[in-house]
């Protein structure tokens, strides 16, 4: 059997109590091209592009962490085949972003959000 790997980083997602001052720190500081968005089932949130990296900046909900405002995000294949092979406990069920992407998020050992990432159009 062929050994699972993850192909990269696709996104780094973030979320902030007031995420319309964070965007401006990254967009004026680091010249990320953040812009309002929303699709799918996801509320209105700020994303881009940029050198490869899909960055996104979200509203923190009231009972998270602060060491939880960040998320890395795996570019996969085969979500469901990842699930699968290792067993992976997901935080939430597979969510349908729409245009081909999915992602699914769970916790590893230490209990650091990561998630998994799968666009079915490339």
């Amino acid at each position: 059997m062929e050994t699972l790997k993850v192909k990269g980083l696709s996104g780094l997602i973030m979320s902030s109590p007031e995420p319309d001052r964070l965007v401006k720190f990254y967009q004026e500081v680091l010249g990320l091209p953040l812009a309002l968005n929303r699709h799918g089932n996801t509320p209105d949130h700020w994303e881009c592009d940029y050198n490869g990296i899909h960055y996104a900046v979200l509203k923190r909900k009231v009972h998270e962490q602060p060491n939880e405002n960040i998320v890395l995000s795996f570019a996969v294949d085969d979500i469901e085949r990842f699930i699968t092979t290792y067993q992976i406990k997901l935080i939430h069920p597979i969510m349908d972003l729409g245009e081909g992407a999915y992602i699914a998020s769970f916790k590893d050992p230490d209990g650091n959000i990561l998630r998994f990432w799968m666009n079915k159009n490339q």
